[in-house]
């Protein structure tokens, strides 16, 4: 198997939706394509880029739409619909959704949106300021019904998921092909979303890009600080 510059090692699950059969899987939790407004790559190209990593199935999780996600499960390949929404207090993504949830609710409302399709709620790049992350104080409202929080998109802090008693997510929030996988998680293989979050708790997450950790760390320190 031709080895790739970057490739972590050969797919551990080539070809989900053709019945392959795996007990671990890799998944970056929080990838981009053409779908959102600030990416240039076609899904279709994303998922290549996460078979020739071996992450797979393919978290999509486009701003403000799910057609993306779609459009790679039309075609036949191995994903995640998910949704990064832009509430009127900040983002949150959805996974494991079957419909588009509005853009512009309440933290409130858009859990509800997610709950009920039967999707799971990321807190993604929480007390990042550098980016659209949800208000401190919508965080606290909703804490209850948050399922995983990113502890790695590189610059989320772990003491969070702590606090809050959830699972740990990562993901690379690539806009490139050459950011996909530079976190992921290792676990193993689901069936749908509960099964995947139960699972999810014994997963070991992988940072390659190291450096993004100590950032975290100050980033959570400064905060607290101040």
């Amino acid at each position: 198997m031709l080895t790739l510059p970057g490739a972590l090692s050969p797919p551990i699950v080539p070809n989900v939706a053709g019945g392959a059969i795996a007990t671990r899987v890799r998944v970056d939790l929080h990838l981009h394509s053409s779908a959102s407004f600030d990416c240039r790559v076609p899904p279709l190209e994303v998922a290549r880029r996460c078979g020739q990593l071996g992450l797979s199935p393919i978290f999509l999780t486009d701003h403000e739409g799910i057609d993306g996600a779609r459009s790679l499960i039309e075609a036949g390949e191995p994903a995640v619909i998910g949704q990064e929404i832009l509430t009127n207090e900040g983002e949150l993504i959805g996974l494991f959704l079957k419909k588009l949830v509005s853009s512009q609710l309440s933290a409130e409302e858009t859990v509800a949106a997610i709950k009920d399709q039967g999707g799971l709620v990321y807190l993604e790049h929480p007390y990042d300021s550098g980016r659209r992350n949800l208000r401190e104080d919508a965080i606290e409202r909703i804490a209850g019904q948050i399922d995983i929080v990113e502890v790695f998109n590189g610059r989320s802090p772990e003491e969070l998921r702590a606090t809050l008693g959830v699972p740990a997510g990562a993901g690379s929030d690539a806009h490139t092909l050459a950011e996909i996988g530079s976190v992921f998680v290792e676990m193993e293989a689901f069936d749908g979303a509960y099964d995947f979050l139960a699972k999810l708790r014994d997963g070991k997450v992988v940072n390659r890009r190291p450096g993004w950790k100590s950032a975290a760390q100050r980033l959570f320190v400064n905060r607290r600080r101040y």
